[in-house]
């Protein structure tokens, strides 16, 4: 199992190490759709738009999340903690946003090109950052995080997000004869 990385440890050892490898990994999500799109161009509509639970969002929307957040919510905090003195920083239920955002009306090709965009131009956007600006703070529910520590959560929740995808592929029944796919 994965060791939890001390952000605050890893910033005070190698800040420079520390920022590259958050920006890298953050980024990582634009090649990473272009390798997920030879897997879900050919999924029935059933699969993309379809919700496991009444409640639960569909994998466009799923996709959609991670845009909208990327794209309406993640810069707007970089540039708050870059341009202004501990900015509180309100928290957001993207799931709820998107929920009712007509993800499910686009086709899957769009959404994610819509995706690699947006995590394109938010990871250009970190990587001009100075080193300085990196140690800047913001409160966040009542936790203060530096830019570390927000793209570092930023990373964890892409990574829930796209566990949660893979779960849905992983469980969808997709062979002729509707068992689902080998483990």
């Amino acid at each position: 199992m994965e060791e939890t990385i001390d952000i605050a440890e890893a910033r005070a050892e190698d800040p420079e190490a520390l920022r590259d490898a958050l920006v890298d990994q953050f980024g990582y999500l634009v090649d990473e759709i272009t390798a997920l799109r030879t897997v879900v161009d050919g999924l029935p509509d059933e699969i993309l738009g379809g919700r496991p639970e009444p409640d639960a969002l569909t994998m466009k929307e799923l996709y959609g999340s991670i845009a909208t957040l990327d794209a309406e919510v993640r810069r707007t905090r970089v540039d708050r903690i870059v341009d202004e003195e501990e900015p509180d920083l309100a928290p957001v239920d993207v799931d709820a946003e998107v929920y009712d955002a007509g993800w499910n009306d686009r086709a899957i090709d769009d959404i994610l090109q819509e995706v690699k965009g947006a995590r394109r131009a938010l990871t250009e956007r970190l990587e001009t950052l100075p080193l300085d600006a990196w140690h800047r703070a913001a409160t966040l529910e009542d936790e203060t995080l530096t830019l570390f520590g927000l793209v570092h959560r930023m990373t964890k929740n892409d990574f829930q997000r796209l566990r949660d995808l893979g779960y849905r592929l992983h469980g969808a029944h997709l062979s002729e004869d509707d068992e689902p796919l080998p483990t």
